[in-house]
């Protein structure tokens, strides 16, 4: 396999490539790697190979002559441009690229490179992350290091690279080695200890044990992934959980604390809708429990008296099995408490807003990552939906995740109340159409 880096910083890939399984496999010759330095195709007494953008704007731009020059220098092998506008660079991508028997890696600098050069001398654009580098020579070190492990010669073990991280759309499962015990100081544990399953000679266990962490590891940090990963018969068993999320999931309406439009901690009164439209969307998203949070004491008896109605009703059965979820409680400290009593753990507390940065402080989380996140995590969900113009953050210290804002087509997202839960409890429990 080869690889040449078209670069004008050879010195920034060089040291790189002298250690590690690299390293080594370039000294053994199954790998071959060479720089090329478009300075070198330059005319002039400076060896320049940058000037100004034309229409203006910040930094240079690398000239098309001296880097065309050095790349039909390097080769016509399938040529590579690392650049924050290309495609993301996945382990499948990368597979591809190790079937190659020359790459070509073509690094910017400065605000990029002439378009003309990618449209004449470039097959494909890649980018290594969503972030902004000061060129693209890291970005080529990535590509040799991740496509040389699939060229025969390079690993040790040529499985190595069969259970890796992203080999099938999933993360890989958690790795142990000795000592069997090691002395923790966190988490108000003594000892961290190996699980015993590792240590049990049961190989086909063992390997139901990994393939299960794989998948509950990727559920929870990466649920994109999940998304793209197509599971087995027996890996639909290993997803399937007695409890579903939702039937310990909470919803609570809080009249208190809320803010006005100036930013006032204020108590809003609630309505008849509150009461039915919620808990009816409570009922059908199979939740365990609607709580209508407020101080004062006639609301909370207006709440109960609204839920007996219909309950005491026989010729009103369906919204009765709805009504029948809805709680009355003085604060939201007081749902925390009886949640923890009815669940026998305390509730991961949930905010909702319509702003994208409430609850600074807390885990910013969309609706499929806190599923895949409750899924691991038995303790019940408590979401709760503020009222006037939103909830008072700093009052509700108990919240650890915010979902994010429900955003439409348009720039407007100031939902009703009612309307933006319905949203969230189909995007959280909803049947995929």
């Amino acid at each position: 396999m080869k690889f040449t880096v078209v670069t004008i910083l050879p010195e920034l890939v060089e040291p790189a490539l002298t250690a590690g399984v690299v390293g080594r496999a370039r000294e053994a010759g199954t790998i071959a790697v060479t720089t090329i330095n478009p300075r070198d195709f330059t005319s002039d007494r400076h060896r320049t190979v940058d000037d100004t953008p034309y229409g203006g704007g910040p930094g240079m731009v690398m000239k098309p002559e001296p880097l065309l020059a050095a790349i039909a220098h390097a080769s016509t092998a399938h040529r590579i441009y690392l650049s924050p506008a290309g495609k993301p660079l996945t382990q499948a991508r990368i597979r591809e690229l190790a079937q190659l028997p020359h790459l070509v890696l073509v690094c910017g600098r400065y605000e990029g490179v002439d378009e003309r050069v990618i449209e004449e001398a470039i097959d494909e654009e890649i980018s290594i992350g969503d972030y902004v580098l000061s060129g693209g020579e890291l970005g080529a070190l990535v590509i040799i290091d991740a496509v040389s492990r699939y060229v025969p010669g390079v690993l040790g073990e040529s499985t190595s690279v069969d259970d890796e991280s992203h080999s099938a759309s999933l993360l890989e499962y958690p790795q142990y080695t000795r000592p069997l015990k090691l002395p923790s100081t966190r988490d108000g544990e003594l000892v961290r200890e190996v699980p015993a399953i590792l240590t049990s000679g049961n190989h086909a266990a063992i390997a139901a044990w990994r393939r299960e962490q794989a998948i509950a590891r990727t559920a929870v940090r990466r649920p994109d992934l999940l998304a793209r990963f197509t599971p087995t018969v027996a890996d639909r068993k290993r997803m399937a959980r007695p409890v579903d999320v939702g039937s310990r999931t909470h919803l609570a309406l809080v009249h208190h604390p809320c803010v006005d439009r100036t930013g006032k901690v204020i108590t809003t009164a609630l309505t008849n809708f509150d009461v039915h439209d919620l808990a009816r969307s409570s009922m059908a998203y199979g939740l365990a429990g609607y709580h209508v949070v407020t101080p004062v004491t006639s609301q909370r008896d207006k709440a109960a008296h609204i839920a007996s109605l219909w309950m005491e009703d026989a010729s009103g059965e369906h919204r009765a099995q709805a009504l029948r979820l809805v709680r009355a409680a003085d604060s939201v400290e007081t749902v925390i408490a009886n949640l923890t009593a009815e669940h026998g753990s305390a509730p991961v507390v949930v905010g909702t807003s319509a702003r994208a940065d409430a609850f600074s402080g807390a885990i910013r989380r969309t609706a499929p990552e806190l599923v895949a996140e409750a899924r691991e995590n038995p303790a019940p969900l408590l979401i709760l939906l503020g009222t006037g113009w939103g909830l008072a953050e700093h009052l509700i210290p108990s919240v650890t995740r915010v979902l994010a804002p429900i955003e439409g087509a348009a720039g407007w997202n100031h939902l009703s109340v009612r309307s933006a839960g319905a949203v969230i409890l189909d995007r959280l429990f909803g049947r995929p159409t």
